[in-house]
């Protein structure tokens, strides 16, 4: 042991006999040395790359997932670029014509149908006849028997009539009926005339004897001869009566009325035998 004063080695004694400083109780560091640093290393902490990794891992998929299962809108018109798809909403619809055109988006919605015949026989044809369309002898199955053999066809099913196609129904009823109609609605045909005209015995111009548009042509006494220059185009080729005449007759021989017939400007309407009302088409 040292002398904490003068640094005289004391041994074991209680007091330095050299300048009787008393000895310190424990060991001391002697002065003048250092102790040494520990020799062990301190290691720097490692870097958590894995949990930064893990963060960035996860925010892409959520990314990803958000990408996913975003749901937007669809569109409802068109793009300039061409990546949007146009939505139609659809709906079921059924309806009965009878004799008259009537027009696929004006008088009914634009879809695929199927056409059954519900009453009496006759012809039923499509403006688009050779591109999914109809031109068929259809009646029912009563209406074979009357005439003793199969010559109606009762039923015609998935035809095609697109928005504009007109539909065109002579003699017979038939019930039209899809799953999958354009429900956008119907465009209205905004005629000017308003006036019903009646027309007996003779040949009478549009525009002339009576204003030109799409009519509704009803016979209202006897049974005769009703047809139109534009046959084809949209007019009447028709023999009309009343029901007083039908009965007399004891059959359903005259067809009472033909709807959505167009007698444009210069059409000339000839009537022979029956008189008729024209009413203008809604």
């Amino acid at each position: 042991m040292f002398c904490s004063n003068c640094g005289k080695d004391i041994g074991d004694a209680k007091f330095c006999p050299e300048c009787g400083t008393p000895a310190t109780t424990q060991a001391e560091t002697p002065i003048g040395e250092i102790p040494e640093p520990s020799k062990a290393k301190k290691e720097k902490p490692k870097k958590k790359h894995g949990c930064l990794t893990a963060v960035l891992i996860v925010g892409a998929v959520l990314i990803v997932a958000g990408a996913l299962g975003s749901d937007p809108k669809p569109s409802t018109s068109g793009s300039s670029g061409g990546n949007s798809s146009v939505v139609t909403a659809t709906v079921p619809f059924e309806t009965q014509l009878v004799s008259g055109h009537y027009t696929a988006g004006v008088d009914f919605p634009e879809g695929t149908y199927d056409i059954t015949a519900v009453k009496g026989g006759g012809n039923v044809s499509s403006t688009n006849l050779y591109s999914g369309g109809i031109n068929a002898v259809m009646g029912t199955s009563a209406e074979d028997k009357k005439v003793g053999g199969d010559f109606y066809e009762q039923k015609y099913e998935n035809i095609d009539l697109p928005n504009g196609t007109v539909l065109s129904v002579s003699g017979v009823t038939i019930q039209i009926s899809t799953d999958a109609a354009n429900a956008s609605g119907l465009t209205p045909r905004n005629q000017s005339i308003t006036q019903t005209v009646k027309l007996g015995n003779g040949n009478f111009v549009a525009g002339e004897d009576f204003p030109a548009g799409v009519y509704d042509i009803k016979a209202v006494e006897g049974g005769g001869n009703v047809s139109s220059s534009n046959v084809y185009e949209g007019g009447i080729n028709a023999i009309m009566g009343t029901t007083k005449a039908n009965n007399e007759l004891g059959e359903e021989f005259y067809e009472r009325a033909y709807y959505n017939i167009s007698l444009p400007e210069g059409t000339t309407l000839s009537v022979d035998g029956v008189k008729i009302e024209l009413t203008p088409s809604k």
